[in-house]
């Protein structure tokens, strides 16, 4: 090949096309060469030492990775963060290389610098935005003062770090999405991807290609190769919602991928290996399947290492006002409204519904509600569902909201059939001395159960 020798103007219109900042300096700290961008940036500083020109320092800057080039010759690279003369602060990335002649003596140093700022700024913003999801995923989201309840958090606490399967238990409308979450977020796995699925959301015929992909043409509609949820989730927790609805040929694979970690996409004969940590989720009695033989004994051994039960709502009658305070406030934010408290009637008639729908059941009830009261007036028992309120009207004579006291006399009666004084304490956040005297100016003698 030819001998090409390359001008002074080609080389320069080489260094403006690049999208990186280019600098020349001499063995001296001389800047002897700066392309288009650095010249944009902070004018033509040839002949100008490079700390004072870039940095507006009189002696050289001390960790100079420039100098250290043209001692040893070995090239540098790293990220930083620079002043320019407008004030602005950029973050860089840098390579610095050694600047030879022709005898390989070093007589320089080139220093390529590109601008990262924004790339470091999302990736912060996002890490951040990452760290408080993880954060209200792990207990804020799960509202209660429950006993039962937080026995539930304490064992989450333990099992979470674990690779162990989970399969948590529970009517329908009992938070068991929100348990998973909390697991996944408390346990090493919380930087990977947490994939959820409902087993009995989505058709048979695709639950299999859903769960572990497919390729081209393996079916009618196949027209391009389907990832499986399982290798989603790769490295990470896959939730399986209701998995007592899998019917028997997706027991057996699900089974297989738990017994060998490999699956294979529908239409395939390749097997591929993943790292995938799976919670499980029911409403069924699963024993009880297991007997009556539409869930396989093995798998129901594999799935239910660690099990954890939550309980109906009914049987937590204290989390009742405050999930539906916690509601009333969420829901009024999202829809623009304002309302802050239920009358008397309507906070009777919650506590003594017995929510076969559970916790979802309750959201649904406050939301309904919110949209049948005028802004700055409580919610009245009429204006919740009419299963729930009983007969309509049964509250309209009730026209204030409940009172401070009213809300602590009914806390107070409904928490002490299961709880300690302490606890009911902790719970109003009240010393015990305080909780005593609210006892006597109340009326509210203690429960024959109340320690």
């Amino acid at each position: 090949m030819a001998d090409l020798h390359f001008s002074q103007e080609f080389t320069e219109s080489l260094m403006n096309a690049v999208s990186d900042g280019v600098t020349a300096i001499d063995r001296d700290l001389l800047i002897i060469y700066q392309n288009a961008i650095i010249r944009r940036q902070y004018g033509s500083c040839l002949g100008e030492k490079c700390f004072a020109a870039y940095r507006g320092r009189v002696e050289p800057c001390e960790d100079c990775l420039i100098i250290d080039v043209l001692k040893d010759g070995k090239p540098r690279s790293g990220v930083r963060d620079i002043r320019l003369p407008d004030g602005n602060v950029l973050i860089v990335e840098f390579k610095s290389l050694p600047l030879t002649d022709a005898n390989g003596t070093i007589i320089g140093a080139v220093e390529a610098v590109r601008d990262v700022t924004q790339h470091v700024r999302l990736a912060n913003e996002f890490s951040a935005l990452r760290r408080e999801m993880v954060r209200r995923a792990q207990f804020e989201n799960i509202v209660t003062q429950s006993k039962k309840m937080k026995a539930v958090f304490r064992l989450i606490e333990r099992v979470a770090a674990t690779t162990s399967s989970i399969m948590i238990y529970g009517e329908s409308g009992t938070g068991k999405e929100l348990v998973a979450r909390a697991i996944f977020a408390n346990s090493n796995r919380r930087d990977k991807p947490f994939v959820s699925l409902n087993c009995g959301a989505i058709p048979e015929n695709l639950l299999e290609s859903e769960l572990f992909g497919h390729v081209k043409g393996a079916f009618t509609g196949a027209v391009r190769d389907h990832v499986g949820l399982i290798e989603t989730a790769d490295q990470g927790t896959l939730f399986l919602d209701e998995v007592g609805e899998l019917r028997a040929p997706l027991q057996a694979k699900l089974l297989r991928f738990l017994q060998e970690g490999e699956t294979r996409r529908v239409g395939e004969n390749r097997v591929r290996k993943f790292n995938v940590r799976i919670i499980a989720a029911t409403n069924r009695d699963l024993e009880q399947a297991v007997r009556e033989g539409t869930f396989r004994e093995d798998l129901f051994f594999r799935l239910n290492v660690i099990p954890i039960s939550l309980p109906p709502l009914r049987e937590r009658p204290e989390d009742v006002p405050l999930l539906a305070s916690h509601f009333l406030k969420r829901l009024c934010e999202e829809h623009g409204r304002k309302i802050n408290s239920f009358a008397p009637q309507a906070l009777k008639a919650l506590l003594e519904y017995p929510w076969p729908g559970n916790v979802r059941e309750l959201e649904n009830a406050i939301e309904y509600a919110i949209h049948l009261t005028d802004d700055d007036e409580p919610i009245k028992a009429a204006q919740l569902p009419g299963i729930i309120a009983g007969k309509p009207g049964a509250a309209d004579d009730v026209l204030l909201p409940l009172s401070l006291e009213g809300y602590t006399r009914h806390m107070i009666l409904s928490l002490q059939a299961a709880h300690t004084e302490e606890e009911i304490a902790a719970t109003l956040g009240i010393s015990r001395k305080n909780l005593w005297e609210k006892r006597k100016r109340l009326g509210i003698p203690r429960a024959a159960s109340s320690r």
